[in-house]
């Protein structure tokens, strides 16, 4: 072996040996991920035992939020690796416990899916007085989300203490805010939790100015008073009509595009995370990004009704159940893309000196003449 291959060699161990643990602890948090992904596709879960509808079609749009996450992960790994890497735990019964935290969520979906667990977590939910289907739908991707959250953070702290918070603090954020929603929707579905299905108003509103302006006839009620088992949640009702064809909808603060909003603050932080883009410009960026993002959950609801009016409600509940948040996911590459272009070849700056340039040239041109 040469002088040269020698020297080759020893810097890849000296990276592995310098990045091994937090490699190890990135694998412990897509593992369990990759699994549920595989088990959901493959609809072979033991959750469907209870209800029929717990399948692939309809929990991908919960568990999407999962691959943002370890996305978010890993590149929030990528930007700030060389400042965590050397502050990793020295105590073995330290890196111990906080691996097994973070082999935890693999370990659950492993004992709920084969060991039976699952019915332990349905009776516990019953035991929480929750609505029949909040209990066996929602709440076991509640505590899914649950466990992954508590599990993920404590071995982040267990890691690399109050850094490791602040490297990771937005996909942090992103699974933590996913669980509280998702446990708040369990917990009061329906729209019963009322100040939250008061943001649900203004985007209701909007989408009946926007049926308005294509020609459509819209009227919007609220509150409607939808009775959930003992209560009543104050819903916005929204009935849209043309050319003798009808279609009407309850709009949830879940479907009104909480989550999207959620999810685009937390994608646009780390795309704007240690880049070289002038702050005003992100700002810029930022709140088109916000309005678009808005437009898009108008889009998506306009999008069901329309499709009710033609196709009748089973179709329109597919799209609802199915398809319908593949708008925002199509929105936010889109616009990430939009930006990298507009940053790599420098288009504002084109823009804002096109004028000089025009003059320019007829300033060439007219003392040719």
């Amino acid at each position: 072996m040469s002088i040269k291959e020698r020297f080759h060699l020893w810097k890849a161990r000296e990276i592995l040996k310098r990045h091994y643990f937090h490699g190890a602890l990135l694998i412990c948090f897509t593992i369990p991920i990759m699994l549920l992904i595989v088990l959901d596709y493959l609809n072979i879960e033991a959750f469907p035992e209870f209800n029929q509808d717990f399948i692939f079609n309809y929990t991908w749009k919960g568990r999407m939020f999962y691959l943002f996450f370890i996305w978010l992960l890993y590149m929030e790994s990528i930007i700030d690796l060389e400042r965590i890497v050397g502050k990793k735990p020295k105590n073995h019964w330290r890196i111990l416990v906080l691996f097994l935290f973070a082999n935890i969520p693999t370990i659950y979906i492993l004992s709920v899916n084969f060991l039976g667990v699952n019915q332990s977590i349905l009776k516990f939910g019953q035991y929480l007085g929750l609505n029949a289907i909040s209990l066996w739908f929602n709440w076991p991707l509640s505590f899914e989300y649950l466990v992954f959250t508590i599990s993920s953070v404590i071995a982040i702290i267990l890691a690399y203490k109050r850094n490791g918070l602040a490297t990771f603090s937005i996909s942090l954020s992103l699974i933590g805010g996913m669980a509280s929603a998702y446990m708040t929707d369990t917990i009061y579905p329906f729209g019963l939790y009322a100040p939250l299905e008061l943001s649900a108003l203004p985007t209701a509103a909007s989408t009946a100015a926007f049926f308005e302006l294509l020609g459509y006839q819209a009227s919007l009620r609220f509150p409607y008073l939808y009775k959930v088992d003992s209560q009543y949640a104050r819903l916005p009702y929204l009935v849209v009509s043309s050319s003798g064809k009808s279609g009407a909808a309850l709009i949830g603060w879940p479907c009104a595009g909480v989550h999207s909003l959620l999810l685009y603050v937390l994608i646009i932080l780390v795309f704007f995370k240690r880049s070289e883009i002038p702050s005003f410009r992100k700002l810029v960026y930022f709140i088109f990004g916000l309005f678009g993002t808005y437009f898009v959950n108008i889009l998506r609801i306009s999008s069901y009704l329309i499709i009710q009016m033609n196709s009748g409600e089973k179709v329109a509940r597919i799209f609802h159940d199915q398809y319908g948040e593949l708008y925002f996911f199509a929105w936010i590459l889109l616009y990430i893309l939009l930006i990298v272009c507009i940053q790599r070849f420098m288009l504002v700056e084109k823009i804002r000196y096109a004028p000089n340039r025009v003059r320019s040239l007829f300033a060439t041109i007219k003392k040719k003449v």
